[in-house]
């Protein structure tokens, strides 16, 4: 499919400013009338406006890099904490950790994903509006450097990429060198900054690299060559639902106990909230935005454009339900029995149920019960739904 034009991104750039410009004003009560206040802090942008953030994607967007967005409440106004940095020179999060940030990676397809990083770190490896914009071709591995900075670890691939067609690679391997075509001479990987590694691995669509990979457990190298391509707007929902699926945990060991289970069946712990405590109820508002949802997926292609109640939505719900609710439920100890599903914060659990399921005719009613054990939820899923 074709690439999106720099006049759409641009144009997404602009309205997922606009939507976070608008959830801040909500959240400050009006206080966004006032100019706002910026600071720079090192690499570290800190404004109540987004203005500044705005630019940095940007730039970002230009220059093939990441640009990263973390936010606080400081003084009961909501702060952004914005930064550029090189393209995957950050640890990949699979949710939303307190410290971490969403960045938006120009460099890999305009990928969002949570991250771990270092700014004083990351940055000191060198970005400047000047620098040459990377080729758009991926080979389609997710990687960060080993400790000691020798290797390059695969941490996952990416779907439908030629790393994960070719069925030679795998997470946990190491790449030891790359080389340049089928042939080129390999350079070892230690010794190099990240950014210059991921230079290397990128390249023009139908270029070529050859990596030496050394996977756990065995001995020797093997080499692996692959092609670089353009990321499809296929493989980026690809990407996008593979990060989804990624938030549950595939037991009830979470903090939060999902209301459907694996297979796609509503709780036992969520029918009987229903019946006893809650009866049928339609025509919510959450979901006339929720069941939208589907029809507006191109909103998870504008920066944090589907991750709006994240820093907001993931401050609610810490209370949970009372004694009567969790009394029609069935109590603490059948919730958990009869979910197989769970998940690490509120928030996490919004977005899965938004993107999956969503398109149910008894989603509004699951979602109604649900909440009733953990207030908040019916926000943070009409918030994953915008």
């Amino acid at each position: 499919m074709e690439r999106i034009s720099a006049s759409i991104r641009l144009g997404a750039v602009v309205l997922g400013s606009a939507l976070l410009g608008a959830c801040a004003s909500s959240y400050q009560q009006g206080s966004t009338s006032s100019p706002a206040v910026t600071t720079v802090n090192g690499p570290v942008t800190s404004s109540t406006g987004t203005a500044a953030y705005h630019q940095q994607v940007l730039q970002a967007r230009d220059n093939k890099t990441a640009a990263c967005l973390q936010t606080e409440v400081s003084s009961g106004k909501l702060l952004y904490n914005s930064l550029v940095v090189p393209s995957g020179s950050f640890q990949i999060q699979a949710d939303h950790t307190a410290d971490a940030w969403r960045c938006i990676d120009y460099g890999n397809g305009g990928q969002q994903v949570w991250a771990l990083l270092d700014p004083n770190s990351t940055v000191g490896q060198g970005i400047s509006a000047s620098a040459e914009p990377l080729g758009d071709g991926l080979l389609g591995i997710r990687i960060n450097q080993t400790e000691d900075k020798h290797f390059l670890k695969v941490e996952s691939l990416v779907p439908l990429s030629a790393a994960e067609e070719s069925g030679q690679l795998q997470s946990g391997d190491l790449i030891v060198a790359i080389g340049e075509g089928k042939d080129g001479e390999m350079t070892p990987t230690s010794g190099q900054t990240l950014q210059q590694l991921v230079a290397q691995m990128r390249g023009e669509p139908g270029t070529f690299a050859r990596l030496s990979i050394m996977s756990p457990g065995t001995a020797g190298t093997r080499d692996v060559v692959l092609e670089r391509r353009e990321q499809t707007a296929e493989q980026q929902a690809a990407i996008q639902q593979q990060q989804i699926d990624a938030l549950a945990i595939k037991d009830n060991s979470g903090q939060f106990l999902s209301p459907y289970t694996s297979d796609g069946v509503t709780a036992e712990w969520v029918n009987k909230t229903i019946n006893v405590s809650m009866g049928k109820a339609t025509g919510s508002a959450v979901g006339g935005v929720a069941g939208a949802y589907a029809a507006n997926k191109v909103l998870e292609n504008v920066p944090f454009g589907g991750m709006l109640g994240g820093f907001l939505g993931s401050k609610a719900g810490k209370a949970v339900g009372g004694n009567t609710a969790l009394e029609a439920s069935g109590g603490w100890d059948f919730i958990r029995s009869s979910s197989d599903l769970s998940f690490n914060s509120m928030n996490d659990m919004a977005r899965w149920l938004a993107t999956t399921h969503s398109d149910k005719s008894n989603f509004v009613d699951v979602i109604q019960a649900a909440d009733k054990i953990y207030p908040g939820l019916q926000t943070a899923v009409a918030n994953s739904a915008r």
